[in-house]
């Protein structure tokens, strides 16, 4: 679900974007390595209702994030996993602290 499908069914929601580019990996990617995670999270249940992914490796990314919003993983719950470092995969754990 985007972030305005979300505001009009009426959920109150938090979000998130983060540059891939400002991730390590990013950094190692160099030239090419632009991109982004957003994060939509349903704020009363506490749960990812949509996420996009845009970039190198995005789909790979996007996989993980498709998981979280269909088995309603708590964002508690993705925010004390271990990301893999250096990766693409390791903005997530920067998109799900910047939720706001």
């Amino acid at each position: 679900m985007t972030e305005r499908q979300a505001r009009e069914q009426g959920l109150w929601v938090r979000t998130s974007v983060v540059s891939l580019a400002s991730s390590t990996r990013g950094w190692i990617h160099g030239p090419g390595g632009e991109g982004f995670v957003k994060l939509v999270e349903d704020a009363d249940r506490g749960v990812l209702i949509g996420a996009t992914s845009a970039g190198p490796a995005g789909g790979e990314v996007l996989y993980g994030l498709n998981v979280a919003v269909h088995a309603e993983v708590p964002v508690a719950r993705l925010q004390h996993m271990i990301y893999t470092y250096p990766t693409f995969h390791r903005t997530i754990e920067t998109a799900l602290g910047a939720l706001r």
